[in-house]
């Protein structure tokens, strides 16, 4: 499973900036990475060009899509020069050369994780599913005295190996086609719904 810019402005991305950012208009901003920019840390990214060279950081959302399966909102931050110009300076994990960003002057970053927030494209429980797993996986990396940590967070096994193995067995489910009426990936020949997906979290 893999996210990546989206193409144009779906109706329900239009409903994920209505739930993030009421009011917010996105703008496409080209990527155009600074020298040392950290794949996908923006926040230290924008602070270290502020350094460098003035402006301010500017808070709003990021969107993602998966074509016909889900769409999210990323907490992301862009450089704002001293003559106004909102520059994306933080390069993308799989190469993206453009970002679709919602600006909302309102939020600011104050050292703590927010999850993305997402909304499933299509009713399925599969869909339903890995979202609910995705929202657990931050739960527990933002758990205690790990909310305020950045880049690689240390999680005990115990806690974070379970979400992940579902996050994996949903992920590829997805992938290959399946629906939660479709046999489970899984090979018990019965539907998702009525195996997995009865005792989820796996």
């Amino acid at each position: 499973m893999q996210t990546s810019t989206p193409k144009e402005i779906t109706k329900h991305i239009r409903q994920l900036i209505a739930k993030v950012a009421p009011g917010r208009e996105a703008m496409y901003l080209p990527v155009r990475p600074n020298d040392g920019a950290k794949v996908s840390e923006c926040f230290p990214n924008v602070e270290a060009k502020i350094f460098q060279a003035g402006g301010r950081m500017l808070c709003g959302w990021q969107i993602w899509e998966w074509p016909h399966i889900l769409v999210e909102a990323e907490f992301h931050a862009v450089w704002v020069s001293p003559e106004g110009d909102l520059a994306e300076i933080t390069p993308k994990q799989h190469g993206e050369e453009t970002i679709l960003f919602v600006p909302d002057p309102s939020l600011t970053y104050t050292g703590f994780a927010k999850d993305n927030v997402r909304l499933a494209v299509r009713d399925d429980l599969l869909v339903q599913h890995f979202i609910r797993v995705s929202e657990e996986i931050v739960k527990v990396m933002n758990r205690g005295e790990r909310a305020g940590q950045y880049g690689y967070v240390s999680v005990p096994a115990h806690e974070i190996e379970p979400l992940m193995r579902a996050k994996a067995f949903l992920g590829q489910s997805i992938s290959i086609g399946l629906r939660d009426h479709s046999p489970c990936l899984c090979g018990s020949g019965a539907k998702y719904k009525k195996c997995h997906g009865r005792g989820f979290p796996l």
